[in-house]
């Protein structure tokens, strides 16, 4: 129900912005539907809440109507009894308030018309003849007063106080029906509010539900397409519903995909031929090279004769020059074959301190020519290690020649080895010029240097680093550089121990 409800508001052909608006109008209406609704039952409590105000009025009305009949009654026999100004007075006051509160009842029990007329035919009787015993009292005449009185006054004061009874009782009757009635009510429309207000609740939940996955889904499944576009997967596709802004995301993501994947195929071939070409070149390259360093070597050891110094210094520029370029050839043998995927390690137990020795005799010579200070400190528990002997020499060789490179003459360069959680950490520190903090990870790629203007000064490919990097990532390990401008650099490299076959 919920993803059908989604996939409903994804396809609505309107703009993420509109549907947010029509959302937040849709929740403006709920809450103002649930406040009418609110506001409904009050007014509904209210009236029943009058009612119940106005049957107490007429309660009390209808009692203190009860009350005077029996107060009129009482007057009339008091009067008899002991006739004098005094109480024929208080006779003719209390037929006055009793017609008061009858005429007070007019307005008070509107509905009670048939009641209160009889009660008003009784009255008017009942004051014709208290008026008549009030009379005959006055004219000396008690005893006929009293007989008057009790032959009239008595009957017409039980059939008031009878129907102002029957007032009473009908408006309390009344009463009670109408809280039976409000208490009903009362339930009804709490169950009516309760009921709207939670249906008012599970819509809001629904739209907002429906609205912000028709947002997320399809922006989760965006950012993880591009997870994938990222790890170098072209092929596949972000498939969403929406037609919205985010729809035509998709699209133009799905498109850009595409595009990438043709490119990152045409670059992949470009990169094998640029590999290809430059392994044949380099092989076609290295056999004259070998043979130009040979004879070279030959003509210096005089076989062939004695050179004059001008020979002798020729020989040797074409030797070095010769050797520098055969190293150049054989870097760029090696990353043609890692990116080919032909490099192969050739593990061998060998001595790990001793190899480090032969790393740093290979670079001593340029280091004291330059008064650079070279040193070594290989911790007591290290010894023979399984890994590619060659490669090790050579990502050593490659950075120490760095640090002696660009590490000015008086300065200091030293190589650590420690074990380190089943690896070995080597590290190779100088006090030369440093690496700005921008170039430190941009060094370890193919033909990269730093920017400074003393490394510019060097000679160099920017291949040595990369080199290493690859090297050291074949036997599983990573390398990394610290490094401050003008106090020097720290290269530090791990390889992972590895058990040696038994035989």
């Amino acid at each position: 129900m919920t993803t059908w409800l989604v996939r409903l508001v994804a396809r609505v052909p309107v703009t993420v912005h509109a549907k947010l608006l029509a959302a937040f109008l849709a929740i403006v209406v709920l809450l103002i539907s649930v406040g009418a609704v609110g506001l409904q039952t009050l007014n509904t409590v209210n009236r029943r809440a009058e009612n119940l105000v106005q049957l107490q009025r007429k309660i009390a009305a209808y009692r203190q109507l009860q009350h005077d009949t029996t107060s009129q009654l009482y007057s009339v026999s008091s009067a008899v009894l002991v006739p004098n100004a005094r109480t024929l007075e208080a006779t003719l006051r209390q037929l006055n308030q009793f017609g008061y509160d009858l005429d007070r009842l007019q307005f008070v029990a509107k509905d009670e018309v048939e009641l209160l007329g009889r009660v008003r035919e009784d009255y008017d009787q009942f004051i014709k003849v208290v008026t008549q015993v009030v009379d005959l009292i006055r004219a000396g005449k008690v005893a006929q007063g009293r007989e008057v009185q009790l032959a009239q006054a008595g009957p017409l004061a039980d059939r008031l106080e009878r129907l102002t009874n029957e007032l009473v009782n009908k408006a309390e009757a009344d009463m009670v029906a109408s809280i039976d009635a409000a208490h009903e009510a009362y339930l009804t429309s709490r169950w009516e509010v309760i009921g709207f207000a939670a249906g008012a609740i599970a819509l809001a939940l629904a739209l907002g539900y429906a609205i912000s996955w028709s947002l997320i889904e399809p922006v989760r499944r965006m950012d993880e397409r591009l997870k994938l576009i990222a790890s170098g997967d072209f092929a596949g596709r972000v498939e969403i519903p929406n037609a919205d802004e985010l729809g035509a995301l998709a699209g133009n993501l799905n498109r850009m995909s595409e595009e990438l994947g043709r490119l990152y195929a045409q670059l992949e071939t470009t990169s094998r031929h640029k590999s290809e070409f430059l392994a044949n070149m380099s092989h076609e390259l290295r056999t004259p090279l070998n043979a130009i360093i040979g004879f070279s070597e030959v003509l210096l050891e005089r076989m062939f004769g004695e050179l004059n110094p001008k020979q002798d210094e020729y020989l040797q520029d074409i030797m070095t020059s010769g050797r520098h370029l055969l190293s150049l050839i054989n870097d760029i043998l090696d990353l043609s074959k890692i990116e080919a995927g032909r490099m192969e390690l050739e593990l061998t137990k060998f001595d790990l301190p001793a190899a480090m020795e032969n790393a740093l005799t290979l670079v001593r010579g340029r280091a004291e020519a330059h008064a650079i200070a070279l040193t070594r400190d290989v911790d007591r528990r290290l010894g023979e290690f399984v890994a590619d002997e060659r490669k090790l020499k050579q990502v050593l060789v490659n950075l120490l020649s760095n640090a002696v490179k660009f590490t000015p003459e008086g300065g200091r360069v030293e190589v650590r080895a420690a074990p380190a959680d089943g690896a070995v950490e080597i590290s190779v520190s100088d006090t030369g010029v440093g690496i700005a903090p921008e170039d430190q990870e941009a060094i370890f790629e193919e033909f990269r240097q730093a920017g400074s203007d003393y490394t510019r000064k060097r000679e160099g490919t920017g291949l040595g680093l990369a080199l290493a990097r690859k090297f050291v990532e074949l036997h599983g390990g990573r390398i990394w550089v610290k490094s401050e401008v003008g106090k020097g650099s720290t290269f530090t490299f791990t390889l992972p121990g590895r058990p040696w076959p038994a035989s």
